[in-house]
């Protein structure tokens, strides 16, 4: 019964209130895009980072407010190496890596531009999936898991 009223009363508010209600009592999570991305000869390409772990990791960030999720990553790739690609297929979501957010893992192929790397970045090179060099440990699993799918994927649209 309690439940019942309190619906009627929360429905019957307006919806900028609820929307504060909601925003003042739920968890908040950031929301992170990473790719899988994969060169023409179907190699890995990953990032050293200038911030955080010294492994080599996928290239990513989080989403702006209102961005679509394979833009927040184009542009990511963009801001930090020039490249322009095309965004395939979500591989995996997972909670992301000692943050507290949803992570999700696309697929991607590289379409242009020219390589300069931000500040951000160190090094970004390809690598075999059969020979990779010290990756951070969740995406060597993902890389493990969804490299063959990626590479299939990237194959078809050339």
């Amino acid at each position: 019964m309690f439940f019942r009223l309190l619906a009627l009363f929360y429905n019957a508010l307006p919806v900028r209130w609820q929307r504060r209600i909601l925003d003042r009592t739920q968890p908040r999570f950031l929301v992170g895009v990473v790719g899988l991305g994969i060169d023409p000869r179907g190699h890995v390409i990953l990032a050293r980072h200038r911030f955080g772990a010294p492994e080599w990791r996928f290239l990513g960030g989080f989403l702006s407010p209102r961005e679509r999720l394979e833009d927040g990553l184009a542009r990511e790739v963009r801001e930090e190496t020039g490249i322009e690609i095309e965004v395939g297929p979500i591989l995996e979501a997972n909670q992301g890596y000692r943050w507290q957010r949803v992570e999700l893992v696309y697929a991607y192929r590289t379409i242009g531009g020219i390589e300069r790397l931000s500040e951000e970045l160190v090094e970004v090179r390809a690598f075999d999936p059969a020979d990779l060099p010290d990756v951070r440990a969740d995406q060597r699993g993902i890389i493990e898991r969804r490299a063959t799918a990626a590479a299939e994927w990237a194959q078809k649209r050339r």
